[in-house]
Parts: structure tokens; sequence; C-alpha cells
């Protein structure tokens, strides 16, 4: 009988030990993120801001150090950029529309509130510091202006602005929080800023972002 006492207790610590492990063991995170993307400076202060539509993709690791805190590193590509007008008269403005490209490190940690439990829901408040390396961008300037001749004429061109006139450096910070379900997705809002400037002219430029996000776990799937 104390035999049979002794495997059923070290039976039961052993499901109770692997239960534990696989709760809060490291996941691997996918992230994906739409979001709307501008400057924010003095460089654009005489400037319109339009919608800017971006995308960001990520992979990174979810490490738990307690049952409510994570130590969460990710790797994204991330999309940012502007799009605005400059109007100086009825007939003749200045328009641009940035695109860049950046690789983000972003060492993150994460704060789960309410149920911990494996089948139950919470939130989550993530966030932290970044570091992005521009990769490439796509730049469109539309300068309509009136010529010698007393008409008005629309003028395009494309070029690289990393080439130009935005560094390919910029550090800031990123927060999100959202809705846990099942500790296996999350969906909520994310609010980025940089904190460096990222003009090569004179006026300011700082990257910004409003956007909406979910992050997938996973253990042993990937």
């Amino acid at each position: 009988m104390l035999r049979q006492i002794t495997l059923l207790t070290v039976a039961i610590f052993a499901f109770v030990g692997q239960v534990s492990a696989q709760k809060y063991k490291p996941k691997k995170i996918f992230h994906l993120e739409a979001k709307s993307a501008r400057f924010v400076g003095s460089g654009v202060s005489n400037e319109s801001y339009y919608f800017k539509p971006s995308l960001e993709l990520g992979l990174g690791i979810q490490y738990p150090i307690t049952s409510r805190v994570s130590f969460s590193p990710q790797l994204n590509l991330s999309q940012r950029g502007f799009s605005g007008k400059t109007i100086f008269s009825d007939s003749a403005y200045t328009k641009r529309s940035i695109t860049t490209q950046y690789l983000d490190v972003s060492p993150n940690f994460e704060i789960k509130l309410g149920s911990l439990s494996e089948f139950g829901s919470g939130y989550s408040i993530w966030g932290g510091p970044y570091l992005g390396i521009g990769l490439w961008d796509n730049s469109t300037y539309e300068k309509r202006a009136q010529t010698t001749s007393g008409f008005y004429a629309t003028t395009t061109t494309n070029g690289e602005s990393f080439s130009r006139d935005i560094r390919r450096v910029d550090m800031g910070v990123k927060l999100g929080i959202g809705i846990v379900t099942q500790n296996f997705v999350s969906f909520g809002l994310t609010y980025q800023t940089g904190l460096i400037n990222i003009s090569t002219e004179p006026g300011e430029l700082r990257n910004q972002s409003l956007g909406f996000y979910m992050r997938v776990f996973f253990d042993e799937i990937l």
C-alpha cells in the first residue's frame, strides 16, 4: 500500500510539473500589425498630414519571468513614413509621400492582467525601446507651381530619402495594450514614437505611428 501511495504521489507531482512547464515555458511570437505612420516635428510644421497606411511583420520569443511578467524580444520588419501636403495658394502646392522600411530590434517586456488560466482571457501590456536600421525606401514628390509663362504645371519626381534627407538609424519607444485569449492569440492597439531626429536637413523629424496588432503564440508548432 505504501509503495502504491508513493508511486501515485510521484505520478501526481510529475503530471503537475509537466503541466506547469507546458504552461510557462518559452513561446514563439508571430506579430502582425496594420498602422498609420507619420513624421512629427518642426520639419513638417507647415504640412497637412494625410493617412499613411503601413504594415509590420515580426517574430519573437516570450520568456516567462513570473506567471505575469515576461521578457519578449522581437525582430520586426516595419514600414514607416509620411504623406503630407504644403499648400501655397489655390493652385500651387507641394505633396510628398515617403515610405521607409526598417529592421527593428525590440527588447520588450510584457505584463499580463486578469485570468492566468490556460483557457481564460486577460489583458496584456507590453513595450520597450527599439532600434531601427533603414533598409530601403520609396519617395514620391509632386510639385505644382506657376511657370514663367503664367500657367501652372505639375512635376513628379521619385527618389530615395535615405540617401538624401532621412537618416537610416531610428530609436524610440513602442507600447501595446490588448486582450489575450487562451494564452494563444492577442489583439490590441500600439503606439510608437521616435526619440531621435532622423532628418539630415534643418527642421526636426521623428517617426510616429498608431496601429492595431495581432500576436499569435506558439510552442512546439514552430
